[in-house]
């Protein structure tokens, strides 16, 4: 998963990304188009989601204005582009959390419509979510429509992750809708509401996927990406999911790798680290588990949140070889590492080859100049 919503990554980069999954053998391409710092992607009836919503004035105080989005035409030839290579690209649009840069665009969306919001200019989980209303029903089902013209892959990701209910709990249309759908309240609302969004997009003939939550649960259809840790990955299959397994202790690849002084700023910085050997071992389906849970996980995801990863240098620098362990995990089994080290040696020369940086230097706060190295120890 590339997080193009954060930091705008430009066309041109996501040929060169997905040239470097296919390398690895990777089969999918997971783009997160919208969050509440930006929405990458255009819709026809929606101009001010990407005129308005792809453009955040400034970055944590920075001062500096950053956007931009994809056209249809480039996403339809990328897509056709990653297809060819044996990749295929799943589309990411966030409900009903992460919906920020959405509702600057399109007040009427949130549950306070007077109240006017900036696309959000911090990091974090911010609380303003979309409303519950006709009108928030009718544009998910539109932005789908197009995404799924767009995109013709099996699965589309419906976000649902970081979605705090505050404001359904404070909402006379969010009361009126759970008397409504005679519901026990905003938790059941949040599963009502994901429900008809993933019930639109299997009439499409898709499948619907969402990040897992512990506490708000999803329909069963909705394959989930259990991103806390593998026993959330078993609970969600214990209540009938599919998944793709995703713990961030194995698959962030934006966490830092080393406490090293040199590091550039990581996500978590100094909380969490995802060393080389822990993507090298990790397993989607633990050994000690029964078949019958085994065949409901579908296979293993790595993801790349770029909160701190604003260029091409970053991401690569924080992708591998992390990627390439897993990638190696993913399709060949665990293997001893003495077994593998060597071999990572080897493919270590085509990174090398292709540009793909085994050092960036920490330089400055926000890491905007950067001091890229080729050579060295990985």
């Amino acid at each position: 998963m590339l997080d193009v919503a954060r930091h705008f990554h430009p066309i041109e980069y996501l040929y060169r990304f997905a040239d470097l999954l296919a390398l690895h053998k990777a089969n999918v391409m997971h783009l997160h188009l919208t969050d509440d710092q930006g929405w990458r992607m255009p819709v026809g009836a929606y101009p001010r989601l990407t005129e308005i919503g792809g453009y955040r004035s400034e970055t944590s105080g920075d001062g500096i204005r950053h956007g931009g989005a994809y056209t249809r035409r480039e996403l339809t030839d990328f897509v056709a582009y990653a297809a060819s290579r044996g990749v295929t690209v799943v589309p990411e649009i966030e409900m009903p959390g992460h919906a920020r840069a959405a509702l600057a665009a399109y007040p009427e969306l949130g549950n306070r419509p007077e109240h006017r919001l900036d696309v959000w200019t911090q990091w974090g989980v911010c609380t303003n979510i979309f409303g519950v209303h006709d009108e928030v029903l009718e544009f998910c089902r539109t932005v789908l429509d197009e995404v799924m013209d767009v995109f013709p892959s099996q699965y589309i990701h419906l976000g649902g992750d970081e979605s705090p209910l505050d404001e359904w709990e404070q909402s006379p249309r969010a009361a009126a809708r759970i008397r409504e759908k005679n519901l026990r309240g905003s938790r059941d609302l949040y599963r009502w509401f994901m429900g008809e969004a993933a019930e639109h997009v299997a009439r499409a003939g898709r499948r619907a996927l969402a990040w897992a939550e512990d506490e708000l649960t999803l329909p069963s259809t909705v394959t989930v990406m259990p991103w806390r840790d593998v026993a959330h990955g078993r609970a969600a299959i214990d209540r009938g999911h599919d998944v793709v397994m995703a713990p961030h202790l194995e698959t962030y690849l934006d966490y830092a790798e080393t406490t090293d002084a040199g590091e550039p700023t990581a996500h978590q910085e100094g909380v969490i680290l995802l060393p080389l050997r822990t993507a090298q071992s990790f397993s989607a389906v633990p050994a000690a588990w029964e078949a019958s849970a085994a065949e409901h996980v579908l296979g293993m995801q790595a993801q790349l949140w770029t909160e701190y990863l604003p260029t091409r240098e970053l991401v690569e620098y924080r992708a591998f070889p992390r990627f390439s362990a897993l990638a190696d995990a993913a399709w060949g089994g665990v293997d001893e590492w003495d077994a593998f080290a060597p071999r990572l040696a080897h493919h270590r020369l085509r990174l090398d080859a292709l540009g793909v940086p085994r050092s960036v230097k920490r330089v400055g706060a926000g890491d905007t100049g950067l001091s890229v190295g080729r050579t060295g120890s990985s």
